[in-house]
């Protein structure tokens, strides 16, 4: 009985521990909370997906261009909210070479048009129906975005909405994708 006492009050604490030190501990050192991939710091898998026209797009078409690699969904609020700020985004940043690319991993191609046709984007929007691509950038929740530099190396990743706006977030861009 007071083994179950203990376990039952244990866990959550431990579990609560942890949670504080995955966004506590490194929001406190400027660092953007779950920053741990395998990928950061690699080559980024070259993908081949169509965009809403049917047209084939490859990530390797854009070598020697920084690039912001978004993961999202249609059902998803926080990406659509994000939506906003990846436009802004775009218009300062497309003049210096910044390319968007948006991969919805949406299932239902119809369902993706659709929306886009109510909420256009100004970067390029690509399909990952089968969820293939959003495999192989271990995407585990959305939005997810990857800041990949000029060579191809993966640089950051950023799991959940994210204001692109900030001051923050523009320098990371300048120096990690633009340099």
């Amino acid at each position: 009985m007071k083994q179950n006492i203990i376990i039952k009050i244990t866990l959550p604490v431990l579990t609560l521990m942890c949670v504080m030190f995955l966004f506590v501990g490194n929001t406190a050192h400027g660092l953007h909370p779950l920053p741990l991939d395998a990928n950061i710091g690699k080559e980024a898998p070259g993908f081949v997906l169509n965009d809403l026209s049917g047209k084939k797009v490859s990530l390797d078409s854009f070598k020697g261009k920084p690039v912001l690699l978004n993961f999202w969904a249609t059902w998803c609020p926080y990406c659509r909210k994000e939506r906003s700020h990846l436009n802004a985004l775009h218009r300062d940043y497309r003049d210096k070479g910044l390319v968007i690319l948006s991969v919805s991993t949406d299932r239902s191609i119809k369902k993706l048009r659709k929306y886009m046709t109510d909420t256009p984007a100004e970067f390029i929007v690509l399909s990952d129906s089968d969820g293939r691509i959003s495999t192989s950038y271990n995407v585990r929740g959305l939005p997810s975005s990857l800041l990949i530099n000029r060579e191809g190396i993966i640089k950051h990743k950023f799991t959940g909405f994210r204001e692109w706006n900030s001051e923050r977030s523009r320098k990371l861009i300048d120096i990690d994708a633009l340099l």
